[in-house]
């Protein structure tokens, strides 16, 4: 539940926490208020043990998320100072010694404050996972992690940037480092953001400090080695992260990464694996398998039918414009589970971009037939321009603009690799990472495979060998083990290299699509919802035309439509469907 609100210029009592508590529908958080003559901060209580915020005689330092410390052995998590981890990062600091690459891993924002001089720094973590947001005009500054509140903190929440509206349309994110408001804008990544004030004013020329980049270099000499060093900071990262808990929850699916999170658990750690689903399915069946042979409790909530459309205004409150909402799959779930319970949740997120060449250029059909081998294609997609038949052209133009400046900026250090990195670099790029944003704000939540190990790792390998899989399962499959015949919810054998599973998931595809022809497989045995069942409800239709103002607004401002609302509505996919919804949503708020 943590978050902060940084003004320049000093705030009156109680503007900024309102700020923060509106993020959330229920259950606002405790909110701790600054001031001085450096201006005003607000935060949020930071729900990760050791990591509330400290005042000093002439600093304020805040730590957001609950960072694992790689040079401090201490279990902070459970120990009752809860200033600990975050005066063991400030003392670090303090004697000029911290490597934020190294010495603090996984999602993390700091924020310190100089009571005296006004010199604020703010630092974000290698890819960005927790988002800062800053607005600069007229010798101030404000700076948040909740860009919806920094713009009402601001005063610009009305001047709205359709560019980016547009681009939330087509791609489900905003383009970096662009957001929903035009005086708004992410910092960067792996970055110190150094501000100054000098007469209550901020000066100009911050320096921006890159203590990480990307770059394209292979520093390990063949697969095997990099297997190796994968493994081994998969294990240290969960070691550090269970250290001192007896007992954890995990989220858990029919898939492999799950059972990797599973394999690495200590022998002692008791944990509590959760599923959502609509109804139980075979996701559910092989997930209650897989708990089995790892020997933790298996727990499983279903939604309702209209789950997705129910938690709309409170999810996108929540993690805020820009990001689609319908990636809070935990919220709600949360307090009927007891998630904010517990010391730990653990979760698998970041290892298919990070690991796997999700967002490679492949040959097309790769997803439709997955039991095809995965093939990368030479040269990128990136940099082409931006076609639709209904939005205005001269949109589009502006919109291709921006994103030929972020693909330019990002082939400065990814030559080979700009197709995938396009929308790595930053992490605001991927279109799940809301799921991240919702989580840590209800409970502690813990993604093993985002730490600065896997980080590196990733971008120091050739593509090559993400594909198929090939360095995830030769670094994972002793984890995998204790499921070694259990198929996968897609039907792989995750065990087994990828030439083994060509047979065995073609034979499993077609028992699937026999048995779906035939009647004998009926309802949803994913994870995610239905998305086509759920269009087909009447809620959907309800749910629509309580903002049939907001999207008539929409058509008549940046598309070329001439049909009314519904064949309008019609012509989109259903996905597209859903990010004009939550566009409609944030005008209806605006």
């Amino acid at each position: 539940m943590s978050d902060f609100l940084f003004s320049s210029f000093r705030k009156s009592v109680g503007e900024l926490s309102t700020l923060i508590r509106s993020i959330y529908h229920t259950d606002p958080p405790e909110i701790e208020e600054f001031h001085g003559d450096w201006g005003s901060l607000a935060v949020s209580r930071n729900i990760y043990n050791g990591f509330e915020s400290l005042e000093t005689e002439s600093d304020i330092v805040v730590v957001i998320g609950g960072p694992v410390l790689n040079f401090n052995s201490i279990s902070y998590k459970s120990h009752d100072d809860i200033h600990l981890g975050t005066r063991a990062i400030y003392q670090r600091w303090k004697q000029e010694i911290i490597q934020w690459d190294e010495d603090l891993s996984g999602p993390f924002a700091v924020l310190i404050i100089n009571k005296s001089n006004g010199r604020i720094i703010c630092i974000t973590d290698l890819l960005m996972f927790i988002p800062v947001y800053q607005y600069k005009h007229d010798h101030k500054l404000i700076l948040g992690t909740h860009v919806d509140a920094l713009a009402l903190a601001a005063g610009c929440s009305n001047k709205i940037d359709h560019i980016s509206l547009v681009d939330f349309i087509l791609h489900g994110v905003v383009i970096y480092p662009y957001t929903f408001y035009k005086m708004i804008r992410q910092c960067q990544p792996a970055t110190v953001h150094i501000y100054r004030k000098e007469k209550q004013k901020l000066l100009s020329g911050d320096n921006l400090e890159n203590y990480w980049v990307p770059d394209e270099t292979d520093q390990y000499e063949n697969i095997n080695e990099a297997a190796i060093a994968l493994r081994e900071s998969l294990q240290e990262n969960m070691g550090r992260i269970t250290n001192g808990f007896d007992h954890v929850a995990q989220f858990i699916s029919g898939g492999e990464d799950t059972r990797v999170l599973a394999g690495l658990l200590p022998s002692s750690t008791k944990c509590d694996a959760y599923i959502f689903l609509d109804e139980m399915n075979r996701e559910g069946k092989i997930a209650k398998a897989l708990a089995e042979k790892y020997g933790m409790n298996f727990f499983v909530q279903t939604r309702t039918p209209t789950h997705y459309l129910d938690i709309l205004p409170e999810a996108c409150n929540l993690i805020g414009s820009g990001h689609q909402y319908m990636h809070a799959h935990s919220l709600g779930f949360h307090k009927t589970c007891g998630l904010d319970s517990y010391p730990a949740v653990l979760g698998g997120y970041g290892s298919d971009f990070l690991l796997k060449g999700l967002s490679t250029r492949q040959i097309r059909g790769h997803n439709r037939f997955p039991f095809l081998p995965e093939i990368l294609l030479p040269g990128e997609t990136r940099s082409r321009p931006i076609k639709h038949r209904y939005i205005r052209q001269d949109l589009l133009s502006e919109l291709f603009t921006r994103r030929l400046q972020h693909f330019e900026n990002v082939k400065r250090f990814r030559q080979q690799s700009i197709h995938e990195w396009f929308s790595i670099w930053p992490a605001t790029m991927r279109v799940a990472i809301p799921n991240l944003y919702c989580n840590r704000r209800l409970f502690r939540s813990y993604e093993v495979f985002l730490s600065n190990e896997v980080v590196k790792l990733s971008s120091a390998i050739p593509t090559s060998w993400k594909l198929n899989r090939r360095l995830f399962n030769k670094a994972t499959r002793p984890l995998l083990k204790p499921s070694k015949w259990l198929f996968h919810s897609d039907g792989r054998l995750p065990y087994f290299p990828w030439w083994v599973n060509i047979p065995v998931q073609f034979v499993f595809m077609v028992s699937q699509y026999i048995g779906n022809r035939i009647g004998l497989i009926q309802g949803n045995q994913g994870s995610w919802a239905d998305w086509n069942r759920l269009y087909r409800d009447e809620a959907w239709s309800l749910t629509f035309h309580n903002y049939r103002n907001e999207i008539e607004h929409i058509f008549e401002n940046y598309m070329e439509l001439d049909s009314d609302y519904l064949t309008s509505l019609e012509k989109f996919k259903v996905r597209s469907q859903l990010n004009l919804l939550q566009v409609a949503y944030f005008l209806s708020k605006t």
